[in-house]
């Protein structure tokens, strides 16, 4: 049970990596475009274009800024998952190992406590063997 817990965990941390590095790309993505509008707006005033498309284009690259900032949000917000699916990850480990301790301090006893009831058994026998030698000679 707790394996299968820490393979969620493992699987929901490796979505959330996942969509943090989509997002990274989305932000790239969206800032590479954000200095296409701009070159594109200072090519426009260079050509002498007139106030309307001018306009048009402070307002394109206004929209583009809107973007980049929501992909930074959005990326924001992954990074935020992402530690908490770092943490539940480590939790998750963390508790799956300290059960295996347990069982293996349990097994540990347990085979130590078989041990020394075969031991017992086998002095027991030795003794009840050495008896009868010593009632033969006798």
């Amino acid at each position: 049970m707790r394996q299968r817990a820490e393979d969620q965990a493992q699987q929901g941390l490796a979505r959330a990596e996942r969509q943090l590095q989509e997002a990274e790309q989305r932000l790239a993505l969206a800032e590479e475009r954000l200095r296409l509008a701009y070159a594109s707006a200072n090519d426009a005033e260079r050509g002498g274009t007139d106030v309307v498309h001018l306009t048009w284009h402070r307002n394109w690259i206004v929209v583009k800024t809107r973007d980049v900032e929501a992909s930074r949000l959005d990326v924001r917000d992954r990074l935020e998952t992402r530690d908490l699916r770092v943490q539940q990850a480590q939790e998750a480990r963390k508790q799956r190992r300290v059960l295996e301790r347990f069982k293996d301090r349990a097994q540990l006893l347990f085979d130590t406590g078989q041990a020394q009831r075969e031991m017992q058994a086998i002095d027991e026998l030795a003794t009840m063997k050495a008896a009868r030698r010593a009632g033969d000679f006798q």
